[in-house]
């Protein structure tokens, strides 16, 4: 079956937040596996000050909608 999102995907939380990238399939390093429904997302957020922050965190596929391919 194919993975519902794809690596370089832009997608968002379906309860809303910011555009996302998705990395690809999350891999479980204690089960030593792929997790096919889940997905690491990278996304980007600006303080106060001029830097800009990256955050990363795995996400269901469920809770996720494809803004951009």
């Amino acid at each position: 079956m194919e993975p519902k999102f794809k690596s370089g995907d832009i997608v968002k939380l379906i309860s809303g937040g910011p555009n996302m990238s998705v990395q690809g399939i999350h891999y479980d390093v204690l089960a030593k596996e792929y997790v096919q429904n889940i997905f690491d997302c990278v996304w980007f957020e600006k303080d106060n000050d001029p830097k800009q922050e990256a955050h990363y965190g795995p996400f269901s596929a469920d809770d996720l909608i494809i803004v951009t391919r």
